[in-house]
C-alpha cells in the first residue's frame, strides 16, 4: 500500500495528528492514571486508618468492661456501653451468651471469638442487627468491627465481645471517594486545556518557522526564519534552519554563477571555432590548414574546461578515488619545470628543489604541480621559481612568480571557482579560473593545505603535503623520467620518446639573450641529462 493511500486512510483521524492534541491527550491520560492510583491509595489508607481506630476503640472498651467484671467478680446486668455505636456481649467457654447490652439483647454471639485469657482477637465487617434507642441520627450501619478479650474467673473462662460500628469510617471514606470522583473530570479538563494552551504557545515559533519556510522559493533563498532569543531546542532549530538556508543560498548562487561562467567561457571558443570553420569551408585550400589548427586549439581549450569541471564535480561528490602511493614530489616539479623551460616564455629556476617524498595519488599531485606552474607562468614577468622544503612530518612545495602579486584581501578568494583577478593579473585567455580551485580540492583531499604569500615582488603559492616518514631518490631507467612524459603543455605517465631531449634541469636558470661574445671561453658540454641525473649532479 502506497504512502498516499495510507494518508487517505487515516484522514478521518487527522485531528489526532496535531501535536497539541496529542500532547493534551497524553497529559490527560498520564495525569488521570496518576490521579486514580493516588486517589485509590489515599482511600485505602484512610479506610484502614479509620478501621484501625474503630478496632482500638473496641479493644479499649473491652478492657474497661473486663476490669469491671474482674474487680466486682460478677457480670453487671445489663452490660454498660460508652455510646450508642457499640454493642457488648459476655460469652461463656461453650460459646453461649451470658450477658448482652440492650441493643443486642436476645441475639446469638456477635462473632466466633474465644481468645485465651488476657489475649485479644478481632473480626472486621461483622454484620449485626442492633436496636437503636435514640432519635439522634448516627452513622451506624450493619457493619461492625468486633474486639474480644479473654477472662479467667471462678466461673471458668469467658470472653468479652465489644462491637463498634464502622458506619462513621465508611461514611468518611465514601465522602472522599465522591470528592475524588467529582474532581477527576474537572482536573482532566483543566490539565487538557492548560497543556493545549501551553503547547500552542511553545509551538508558536515553530509555526512561524514553518510559515516562513513555506513562503520560500527555489529562486529566493535570502529570507531567514525568525530566531527566538532563548537558547532552547526551538532556538537551536531556528539557527540550524538558517544555517541550512545559508548553505542552500550559497550553493544556489554557486550553481547560478557556474552556469553563467561556463556559458561565458564556452561562448568565446565556440564563436571562434565557428568562425574558423566557416572561413575554412568558404575558402578551401592551403589557407584552411591554419584555420583548422586554430580550431584544434579552441577544441582543446573547451576540452580542458570540461575536464576541469568534471574533476571539480567528482571532488564535490566524493567520487574521485585517490590511489595513494609514495610519490617523489621533486620529480613532479622537475617535469613541470622542464615543460615551462621548453616553452621559453619565462626563466625557470629549480635551485631550491630538494628530495621530497610524499604520500598521495601521483596523477592528482602531478595535476597540482602542473596547475601551479601554469598559473605562475601566466602571471610572471620574467621568472618562475620552484622550491621544496621539509617541515617536520610535512613537505612544502613553493611556486613563485615575479608578477604583480596578489592583494592580501584576494588571497583566499583566488581559490574559488571561476575567479580571476582584475587588470593587475590580467587574464590571457588561456584559463577559466579553475586551476587553483582544483589545486585546493586535491590538496585538501590529501590532508594538506595551500595558501598564498607575498614574494616581493610577485606571489608565492605554498602547498603543504604530509610526507611518508622517509625520503629517497626514485629509480630511473634508461630514457625514463621516472615521473611522466614531457610534451608540449601535457603531462602523463610513461617514457620519453626515442631521440627526445629535455632542457637543462636543477640549478639552471634560462638566461635572457645577450650580445654574442667574440672571445668565447672553454667549450661547455651541451649534453642534456634526465631530471634524476641532474639531481645527482
Amino acid at each position: 500500500m502506497s504512502a498516499a493511500s495510507n494518508t487517505r486512510r487515516f484522514q478521518p483521524l487527522g485531528w489526532l495528528g496535531s501535536v497539541r492534541v496529542r500532547a493534551a491527550v497524553v497529559s490527560v491520560f498520564i495525569v488521570g492514571v496518576a490521579f486514580v492510583l493516588s486517589g485509590a491509595g489515599a482511600v485505602w489508607l484512610l479506610r484502614n486508618s479509620l478501621y484501625q481506630s474503630a478496632t482500638n476503640t473496641a479493644k479499649a472498651e473491652a478492657v474497661a468492661i473486663s476490669f469491671v467484671v474482674t474487680t466486682r467478680g460478677l457480670v453487671p446486668a445489663p452490660l454498660p456501653i460508652s455510646n450508642e455505636e457499640m454493642a457488648v456481649q459476655v460469652i461463656g467457654a461453650n460459646g453461649n451468651v451470658i450477658r448482652s447490652s440492650r441493643d443486642v439483647a436476645g441475639q446469638p454471639a456477635m462473632a466466633d471469638l474465644l481468645p485465651a485469657p488476657a489475649r485479644f482477637a478481632t473480626a472486621t465487617n461483622v454484620v449485626l442487627r442492633v436496636r437503636r434507642f435514640t432519635r439522634v441520627h448516627l452513622d451506624i450501619d450493619d457493619h461492625f468491627v468486633v474486639a474480644a478479650i479473654g477472662l479467667k474467673g471462678p466461673g471458668g473462662s469467658r470472653s468479652i465481645l465489644v462491637a463498634y460500628s464502622l458506619g462513621a469510617a465508611d461514611h468518611a471514606t465514601n465522602l472522599v471517594e465522591l470528592s475524588l470522583g467529582t474532581a477527576f473530570p474537572v482536573l482532566a479538563l483543566l490539565v487538557g486545556a492548560l497543556v493545549w494552551v501551553l503547547t500552542g504557545w511553545a509551538l508558536r515559533p515553530v509555526e512561524a518557522i514553518r510559515a516562513e519556510v513555506a513562503e520560500l522559493s527555489a529562486t529566493d533563498l535570502r529570507r531567514r526564519v525568525p530566531e527566538p532569543p532563548v537558547n532552547d531546542e526551538i532556538g537551536r532549530l531556528a539557527r540550524t534552519m538558517n544555517a541550512m538556508l545559508k548553505r542552500l543560498e550559497v550553493s544556489n548562487d554557486r550553481q547560478r554563477q557556474l552556469v553563467a561562467d561556463v556559458s561565458h567561457e564556452l561562448r568565446n571558443p565556440l564563436a571562434a571555432l565557428q568562425a574558423q570553420l566557416e572561413v575554412a569551408a568558404a575558402h578551401p585550400g592551403t589557407a584552411s590548414q591554419s584555420m583548422l589548427e586554430g580550431s584544434v586549439v579552441e577544441v582543446n581549450r573547451m576540452s580542458q574546461l570540461v575536464d576541469d569541471l568534471l574533476t571539480l564535480a567528482r571532488l564535490d561528490e566524493g567520487m574521485l578515488r585517490l590511489r595513494p602511493a609514495d610519490v617523489d614530489l621533486d620529480e613532479l616539479v622537475f617535469v613541470q619545470a622542464d615543460r615551462l623551460q621548453a616553452q621559453g616564455k619565462v626563466d625557470v629556476s629549480v635551485k631550491g628543489v630538494s628530495a621530497a617524498r610524499v604520500r598521495g595519488d601521483e596523477a592528482q599531485l602531478a595535476r597540482v604541480v602542473a596547475n601551479l606552474a601554469d598559473n605562475a607562468q601566466r602571471y610572471a614577468r620574467t621568472r618562475v621559481e620552484f622550491a621544496t622544503a621539509e617541515r617536520g612530518e610535512f613537505y612544502d612545495l613553493m611556486v613563485t612568480d615575479d608578477g604583480p602579486g596578489v592583494p592580501w584581501f584576494e588571497r583566499e578568494r583566488i581559490f574559488e571557482r571561476f575567479v580571476r583577478l582584475d587588470s593587475a593579473r590580467a587574464h590571457d585567455g588561456n584559463g577559466a579560473g579553475l586551476g587553483l580551485a582544483i589545486v585546493r580540492e586535491i590538496v585538501t583531499a590529501h590532508g594538506g593545505e595551500v595558501w598564498v604569500e607575498d614574494a616581493q615582488p610577485g606571489a608565492r603559492v605554498v602547498v603543504r603535503l604530509p610526507g611518508t616518514g622517509q625520503t629517497g631518490t626514485g629509480q630511473t631507467g634508461t630514457g625514463q623520467t621516472g615521473t611522466g612524459q614531457t610534451g608540449t603543455g601535457q603531462t602523463g605517465t610513461g617514457q620519453t620518446g626515442t631521440g627526445q631531449t629535455s632542457p637543462p634541469g636543477p640549478g639552471y636558470v634560462r638566461p635572457r639573450p645577450e650580445p654574442a661574445d667574440t672571445n668565447p671561453g672553454p667549450a661547455v658540454s651541451t649534453a642534456i641529462s634526465s631530471p634524476t641525473e641532474r639531481r645527482r649532479q
